[in-house]
């Protein structure tokens, strides 16, 4: 029995560990860190984290985001931004009654290649008609993926990652209907210019 439980030990000293950093888009922070015997173990590996973690800013705890480990530099494994999404307590608390819950689902390619799968989200104040609701789904549609088309990769996971795209579509939107806010709910990188 005791030579078993030494070999799993052994088995631990046997592997090193890997700093896990953010892309250059959130700073280079440091994500935390990961054992593999081999640096090529831990490719594609994803990793979650919170923007609070990486700004430092505790208004942000409920933005979760996804990273995929692509590479590395010695012992330094690089990222790069796989998706994000909002906590469910959170989208949760914006829900009320009475109001409309305005949901749009659209595919986009960044000017550098990238397709991303968004959700935006936008919430009215009041029950909005139907005809309200289309109108204020076109207006998701249109700026998100006009913003796309405009913007590089990581330009665009920036603006939506920070509010500026679902601030744009609140601006807009309003003009339909009172809203109380609008959230791009979730993002997923779909396809990279290399893959």
């Amino acid at each position: 029995m005791s030579s078993k439980t030494s070999a799993i030990k052994d088995k631990w000293k046997l592997k090193k560990w890997f700093t896990i950093l953010a892309p250059k888009t959130f700073g280079e922070v440091v994500l935390g860190s990961t054992p593999a015997y081999d640096v090529s173990q831990s490719l594609n590996r994803k990793v979650e984290t919170t923007l609070y973690d990486l700004t430092g800013d505790f208004s942000l705890v409920y933005v979760h985001l996804y990273f995929k480990v692509v590479g590395h530099d010695g012992d330094k494994l690089l990222t790069m931004f796989a998706g994000h999404e909002l906590s469910r307590d959170y989208i949760r608390s914006l829900v009320r009654r009475k109001s409309s819950k305005i949901d749009a689902i659209i595919d986009v390619q960044t000017k550098d290649g990238y397709v991303l799968r968004v959700k935006g989200l936008a919430l009215t104040t009041y029950r909005a008609h139907r005809s309200q609701k289309t109108a204020i789904r076109k207006i998701i549609w249109d700026i998100v993926s006009k913003k796309a088309t405009e913007s590089t990769f990581d330009q665009y996971i920036q603006d939506i990652v920070f509010g500026k795209i679902a601030n744009n579509i609140f601006q807009e939107a309003k003009k339909i209907y009172p809203l109380r806010k609008v959230e791009i709910e979730k993002t997923k990188v779909l396809k990279t210019p290399s893959s």
